[in-house]
Parts: structure tokens; C-alpha cells; sequence
């Protein structure tokens, strides 16, 4: 539960401290009086309004951010001759921004200039290094039925008939006990051990894991198929910087002395939205 939380709040940072400009970030796009608009205004503006900009049509976002940007500066010019700058509230929500933009240059510091296209490259490459195998398996309770089920495939029993009359795992019995390519982590460490030391179409013997007992069959092994590296380049880039923003702040907080003042808000979360 903590790793779910931990891994959404590394996800939330990234979606709101910033993304790689898309913008020549120099150039101006609107004046007001003597106020100039620049690309790296609406870059701000379009990480600030990110959930707002969801629903409107890419279009028409950019005719959007800048009348915000546009708005924004006539209130604030308007807020200026009232002397807003020296109410109580200003001054409060002066300290609130500035630490905030101290937070987001530091993120954009520590996460999205700290990965590399040859770091996104690295991890694609890593990634095909990698072995799957395509396996079927039947899962029972009990060690003394999975060894009767083996005795039996070892006479020439089939597989896919066993599966669907014994196995208990609702998701793969009526497709042969077929699980498809796996990789090592996706499955328990008893379970990946024994699939991936199998020679082809070898059986192994019962597998104990805290499903029950496994009757692995391995049909293929072989480097791990992946799609082109231009079409899940950028997925990778944001699965790092999320990976970069949760080791991030588990290291600040490692080193600070956070205290909840309202014991409500020191309980964990019971069913943290996305962890179904």
C-alpha cells in the first residue's frame, strides 16, 4: 500500500512541477502595454492549468493559455494601483508561490534534466536484454493432486484437458493453463525460478507459492519482444523521471522531521484512488 501511494505521488509531482518545453522559449507571442507574453509563459501556464487543458481540443489550447496569460496580467496591473501587494493576504500567498517556484526549478533540476535520451535509450536496451517465456500452468491446492497431475502428463495426459478440469486459477484454466510470455518479475520468485530453468515443453515438479501448487509448462524462452523504440520512448522518459521523483523525495523526507499537528492526516490512506 505504501509503494502504491509513494509511486502515485512521484507520478502527481511529475504531472505538476513541469514537462519539457515545447516551446522556443524566448520567443514573444503577446504584448500588454509594455508586458510581453513569451513562449516560456505559456509553457508555465500550460503545467499550471494541466487538468483544466485535459477536455479542451489541442487546437484550441493555446488560444486558451494565453487569454489566461492575458487575464492575469490586467488583474495583476489592476491589483498593483490598489496596493494589494501590502495586504496581510498577499504577503501569504507570496510565501506559498515562492516556495513553490523554489520547488518546481528544483524538480526540473533533479528529475527532468537529470534524464538523458541516452538514459531513456539505455533502459529500452536493458529492457529487449531481458528473457520471457511462454508458459502454461495448472494450480491446485494440494501438493498430493499436483504430483497425481504430473504422473499423468509424464504418460502423455494433455495439458490443456488437465488445466481446464483441475486447475483453480479462474483466468488461465479455460485457455490451457496458458499464461503467454512472461518476464521474472511478474510472476513469485518460486514460480519464475522454476519456468525459467525448464528446457522446452519441460514439466516441472509441484511449485509452492501462496496461490497453492503449480504445474509449470514451458513452451518457448527467448529475449524479451518489445515494440519500437519511437513509439514507447516517451513512456519511458516518464516512467524515469516518476522513478527519479519518488527516490527524490524519500531521500528529503529520510532527513526532515515531519509531524501531522492533525492526527487525522497521519492515518494511511485505506483505499487510495488507482490502487485497485
Amino acid at each position: 500500500m505504501k509503494q502504491i501511494i509513494k509511486t502515485a505521488a512521484a507520478a502527481i509531482l511529475v504531472l505538476t512541477c513541469g514537462s519539457t518545453p515545447l516551446f522556443a522559449e524566448g520567443e514573444v507571442v503577446a504584448k500588454i502595454d509594455d508586458v510581453t507574453i513569451t513562449e516560456a509563459d505559456m509553457h508555465r501556464a500550460e503545467t499550471e492549468m494541466f487538468n483544466q487543458l485535459v477536455n479542451v481540443p489541442k487546437q484550441a489550447r493555446r488560444k486558451v493559455l494565453v487569454e489566461y496569460l492575458i487575464e492575469t496580467q490586467l488583474l495583476a496591473k489592476a491589483a498593483e494601483t490598489d496596493k494589494i501587494a501590502e495586504s496581510e493576504g498577499f504577503k501569504a500567498r507570496q510565501e506559498y508561490y515562492h516556495r513553490r517556484a523554489l520547488r518546481d526549478t528544483y524538480f526540473d533540476k533533479q528529475v527532468f534534466d537529470a534524464v538523458s535520451d541516452a538514459d531513456v535509450k539505455k533502459t529500452y536496451d536493458d529492457a529487449g536484454k531481458e528473457e520471457e517465456a511462454h508458459v502454461q500452468h495448472i494450480l491446485v491446492k494440494e501438493e498430493k493432486l499436483a504430483k497425481e497431475i504430473i504422473e499423468k502428463l509424464k504418460a502423455g495426459g494433455d495439458f490443456k484437458k488437465l488445466a481446464a478440469e483441475h486447475s483453480i486459477d479462474p483466468g488461465s484454466k479455460q485457455k490451457g493453463g496458458d499464461l503467454g510470455f512472461i518476464v521474472k518479475t511478474q510472476v513469485v520468485p518460486s514460480f519464475a525460478k522454476a519456468a525459467f530453468e525448464l528446457e522446452k515443453d519441460g514439466i516441472s515438479e509441484p511449485v509452492k507459492s501462496q496461490f497453492g501448487y503449480h504445474i509449470i509448462r514451458q513452451i518457448e524462452k527467448r529475449n524479451r519482444a518489445l515494440p519500437p523504440f519511437d513509439t514507447v520512448k516517451e513512456r519511458i522518459k516518464e516512467v524515469l523521471w516518476q522513478q527519479k521523483a519518488q527516490t527524490l523525495i524519500e531521500n528529503l523526507r529520510k532527513n526532515a522531521k515531519v509531524e501531522f499537528v492533525d492526527k487525522e492526516l497521519a492515518k494511511p490512506l485505506e483505499n487510495p484512488r488507482g490502487s485497485n
